[in-house]
């Protein structure tokens, strides 16, 4: 099963893993990577707040210089506790955030914007993750990567740090970083994407 595109789509991210579920799609589009600075959580009132002011920060900005296209920005967070964790900075943050996640139940909220025009969506969507209890030595292992410092939380699920997961309750692709199942549906009823042998025709 595949879509076609009806306008032209930019992702406002360089993460290979939104590329790749966005690719699943089957569908054309362009990446411009967004440079927008994220703000501090601790100013805006929830976990969801944030992400999605985020998102949609990032889509704003390429906006700006694709009018003419729809755009879609993302972002992704871990929230433990009603705390929002970051990519770590450090192996210290790194190892503070894996210990805090061990034996507890966390969520993961990725958030998207979508804008053609003047024409905004956004929505997100939350994961519950359980981790095992994590033995000392499987975390320094992982610190002493580099994969850990480009995640929320100090984590990707579908990297080598997908050991550490006992449950998820929810969507995966969220954890991973982009809900494409939702994000398709919010695309096709927008007229911005079609299946491929439907009948809607590309106005571009």
């Amino acid at each position: 099963m595949k879509f076609k595109t009806n306008q032209p789509i930019v992702l406002a991210s360089a993460s290979p893993r939104r590329k790749e579920l966005l690719e699943s799609l089957g569908i054309d589009f362009a990446i411009i990577p967004s440079k927008k600075a994220e703000p501090a959580p601790e100013h805006f009132k929830s976990a969801v707040e944030y992400v999605v002011e985020c998102a949609l920060q990032k889509a704003k900005e390429i906006a700006k210089v694709t009018p003419e296209s729809v755009v879609i920005g993302s972002d992704t967070v871990v929230v433990l506790g009603g705390k929002v964790l970051l990519k770590p900075k450090d192996k210290e943050q790194a190892r503070n955030f894996l210990e805090r996640l061990s034996r507890n139940t966390h969520e993961v909220v990725t958030a998207l914007a979508i804008i053609k025009g003047e024409d905004e969506q956004t929505f997100y969507e939350t994961t519950e993750v359980t981790f095992y209890d994590l033995d000392r030595s499987w975390i320094e292992a992982y610190i002493g990567t580099s994969d850990p410092y480009d995640k929320a939380g100090a984590y990707g699920i579908q990297t080598a740090s997908g050991l550490f997961v006992k449950e998820i309750k929810g969507d995966y692709q969220t954890v991973v970083g982009l809900p494409v199942a939702s994000l398709a549906r919010k695309l096709e009823a927008s007229g911005y994407i079609s299946l491929e042998g439907s009948h809607v025709h590309a106005d571009f």
